[in-house]
């Protein structure tokens, strides 16, 4: 799956197998909770969305706007949060309490078919580098309802959903730089390996890469694409592809394509015998 401003979970358990998100509503990072209790309602999903999927500050620019949209036919509570985000060195996404950024409301309610902003106030003012941080808008379970209560007064078991979406939230530095390459490739036991680096100053959004193997005589043999994903300033992402090991053998090279929302940059990897499984 192509990796977006949201991820998702598909759940498939007894009671909601037939479970499957409306991709299309669901707007920003999305990640599903399970709470599996006793207590819990049958309810699958609540129908909302956060717009916009990203915010820009800095500059000018000390403030704005999120909406979560209700789309549904029933009220729903929110609890509201601002993590700085940040990566570590295996690329994984990590998360801190700030005091950088004001927002408000922190809990709220919002009636059926209606929407609610929440407000964002920026505290520090931009540097040399840029800033990142994600606004997080997470459902409220709601307590079990009397239809999951059958006649003999026993609660029926089920999962509740709670559905968290997650927004970036980019402080621009004084002086944007937008710098990045495929800073390393490699292969070894038939996996191959690109590295891309983002040496600038603010952040880069890879949509893919591309692995395409080739024989001597350039006809592609193999061909993978792996989802992108965001790079703060100054971090690096890995993305691998494995070689089946009857195709591998035959390659004399394998072509990398890394797609940005701007641009796409590319990098070789010369195939070596030694560099497929034995």
């Amino acid at each position: 799956m192509m990796k977006n401003n949201y991820r998702a979970t598909r759940i498939s358990l007894q009671t909601c197998k037939n479970f499957d998100p409306p991709m299309n509503k669901v707007v920003g990072f999305l990640t599903v909770i399970l709470f599996v209790i006793i207590s819990s309602t049958h309810a699958l999903a609540a129908d909302f969305q956060v717009q916009p999927t990203t915010m820009d500050l800095g500059g000018k620019v000390k403030s704005g706007v999120f909406s979560v949209i209700n789309n549904s036919n029933e009220k729903i509570d929110f609890q509201v949060s601002v993590k700085a985000w940040n990566q570590d060195e295996n690329s994984k996404d990590a998360y801190t309490d700030t005091n950088d950024i004001v927002f408000f409301p922190k809990v709220m309610s919002i009636d059926p078919n209606s929407q609610r902003a929440v407000r964002i106030g920026l505290k520090t003012p931009p540097g040399a580098r840029e800033k990142t941080y994600r606004l997080f808008v997470q459902e409220i379970p709601t307590q079990k309802k009397t239809q999951d209560i059958d006649v003999n007064q026993k609660v029926k078991a089920g999962v509740t959903i709670a559905f968290r979406f997650s927004m970036p939230i980019f402080v621009k530095p004084l002086k944007p730089q937008e710098i990045y390459a495929i800073d390393k490739v490699e292969m070894a036991a038939g996996k191959a390996r690109a590295v891309v680096k983002n040496t600038g100053n603010v952040h880069v959004k890879l949509r893919s890469v591309t692995f395409s193997g080739k024989a001597a005589d350039g006809k592609e043999l193999y061909s993978k694409e792996v989802a992108g994903w965001y790079i703060l300033n100054g971090m690096s992402s890995s993305y691998e592809a494995e070689i089946p090991k009857d195709v591998c053998g035959q390659l004399a090279k394998i072509d990398i394509n890394v797609r940005t929302e701007d641009k796409d940059i590319s990098g070789i990897l010369n195939v070596q015998k030694n560099m497929c499984p034995e």
